[in-house]
């Protein structure tokens, strides 16, 4: 196979892929036992002695709310039950799991309990339309496994994350930001605030730096290790935007710990 470029790979990560697996259950059955793939795009949850997890708990891997999780799985019920990748504890079956889990109280009071395996919760990801988590599960499941060379996969799987993590820091924008920057600059802010702490450099002089054009994405042009440093430091603004810090007390913070983001 031909080597990929990051280019290739971008214009491949469509609205219109994504729907292949949302709206066709037999694509969603010839993927769903490549349940390896959860751990690269986001740590799993666990539960002590079983591969199984809870509702609640696959919510917050997907980070949506419990009640989406429970609808999908109504409206799929059939769809789950077909391969085993979900069941409902309650009576003898319910005291069992408790005692296998061995904690008295993070079940108690719980009289019935629904679980899912891996690959339900991979079938969620290919079901879920409103989480940035299941969307990056879609692209990888159809576009990076595709990639052939070794350092373009794990590009492209670092940029997938960082996709994430970014709409994460715009939305923290959004919502918890009260500066006294001119509207519609705050992003540009904080993004020049980033790369200043990791580079030294503003978006402008690194974009004239590797030679790109206006509307070219400067993300695509980092190595894995620098789209790492990135994303700390944005989950790092991220933070302390939702304390209600302010740009100034946010860059003062940062540069006073440069050095554990380099």
């Amino acid at each position: 196979m031909a080597k990929v470029t990051n280019k290739q790979l971008e214009a491949g990560l469509t609205e219109e892929n994504e729907l292949v697996l949302i709206e066709s259950r037999t694509m969603r059955d010839q993927h769903v036992y490549r349940d390896e793939i959860l751990e690269k795009v986001k740590v799993l949850p666990t539960l002590p002695n079983t591969i199984e997890i809870t509702t609640e708990m696959a919510a917050n891997y997907y980070d949506v709310p419990v009640e989406t999780i429970r609808s999908i799985i109504k409206r799929n019920r059939r769809e789950f039950n077909d391969y085993g990748e979900i069941r409902v504890l309650k009576g003898a079956a319910l005291s069992v799991f408790k005692a296998e889990v061995q904690d008295e109280l993070l079940f108690k009071g719980v009289n019935a309990l629904t679980l899912l395996n891996r690959r339900g919760l991979l079938r969620l990801g290919m079901l879920l339309t409103e989480s940035e988590v299941a969307r990056s599960v879609r692209n990888y499941l159809l576009n990076v496994e595709e990639v052939s060379d070794l350092a373009q996969r794990q590009w492209a799987v670092e940029r997938e994350i960082g996709k994430r993590e970014r709409r994460q820091l715009t939305d923290a924008i959004q919502e918890f930001y009260l500066g006294t920057t001119t509207k519609g600059f705050e992003y540009a802010q904080f993004t020049n605030l980033v790369y200043n702490i990791i580079f030294d450099m503003s978006a402008k002089q690194l974009k004239e730096l590797f030679e790109l054009g206006k509307n070219e994405p400067l993300r695509d042009s980092f190595p894995t290790e620098d789209l790492r440093k990135i994303v700390k430091v944005e989950q790092t603004i991220s933070v302390l935007l939702t304390l209600g810090k302010e740009y100034n007390e946010i860059k003062q913070e940062l540069l006073s710990s440069r050095n554990k983001f380099l």
